[in-house]
């Protein structure tokens, strides 16, 4: 009986301690939720230096994770109101890298709101740097080839219609024919008396008009005779052209012999 005795007092001893631990831990928990609480009304009333002193004594108390995180929260967004930024910036830092989908746990001004994200987005960077990289995969070295590729010949260049063509000696080729160095030469003549009877003409048209407008006899003689001066040098520059262009073209027809290409093309049209 002494024994049964004593084994029914140590179960009533173990009892009694564990109700008093669980007791002591509830109220241990209600404390840190009784200081947030009293933290998060003063402040609303805004008495920030009340409110931060309540949060450091709920920091000192036992508290879990999810009470940790809320704390941080709470000191954050009230040094942010006191001007204490750099001290608020640490605390949101802290409760992001607990939680890094902590939401703020009060309405709070658009300032201390894009400071706490920003501060989001450094923990998340940090979290993505942390991450092992992918090892990248070893390239497939290529196999021997055994058979060598068959040599290609570069394709021989092809020189336009109108190049020079050096088997037949000077001259280009234009439409399957050689053009001889005579029609450019005569075509080039007739393109600068062409040019330079333009000047003249517009000379004379020139010369027209201030006679037009002289006042005197003897300026108006001076100027028709300019005028006809220059219009007959223009009427001869011009014919020099026309001649000129029709000798170039008459030369190219006559002297000009079928170009290489049109000859070859030519053997081998049936």
């Amino acid at each position: 009986m002494p024994n049964e005795r004593s084994w029914r007092g140590g179960l009533t001893v173990l009892v009694c301690l564990t109700v008093l631990l669980s007791a002591r831990a509830e109220g241990a928990e209600s404390a840190v939720q009784r200081q947030l609480a009293e933290a998060i009304r003063l402040y609303e009333d805004l008495d920030y230096e009340l409110a931060l002193k309540q949060l450091q004594k709920a920091s000192v108390l036992p508290h879990d994770a999810s009470e940790a995180v809320s704390i941080l929260l709470l000191q954050g967004i009230v040094k942010a109101e006191l001007g204490r930024w750099e001290e608020a910036r640490e605390d949101f830092h802290a409760a992001l890298n607990l939680q890094l989908d902590a939401e703020l746990p009060l309405h709070v001004s658009p300032k201390v709101a894009r400071e706490f994200e920003a501060q989001r987005g450094t923990a998340r960077a940090a979290v993505v740097a942390q991450k092992p990289k992918d090892v990248p995969t070893a390239k497939a070295e290529p196999r021997p080839v055994l058979v060598p590729p068959p040599a290609t010949q570069p394709a021989e260049p092809t020189e336009p219609e109108w190049a020079p063509s050096g088997s037949e000696g000077g001259g280009l080729a234009l439409a399957g024919r050689r053009v001889p160095v005579l029609s450019m030469v005569l075509l080039g003549a007739g393109v600068a008396a062409g040019g330079v009877g333009t000047v003249f003409g517009l000379s004379s048209r020139s010369q027209v008009d201030e006679a037009r407008a002289a006042r005197t006899v003897p300026e108006v003689e001076d100027h028709h005779s300019k005028a006809q001066g220059s219009a007959t040098a223009a009427n001869v520059l011009f014919g020099t052209a026309v001649a000129a262009a029709v000798g170039a073209v008459t030369t190219w027809l006559v002297m000009g012999a079928p170009s290489e290409s049109a000859s070859v093309v030519a053997e081998e049209t049936p």
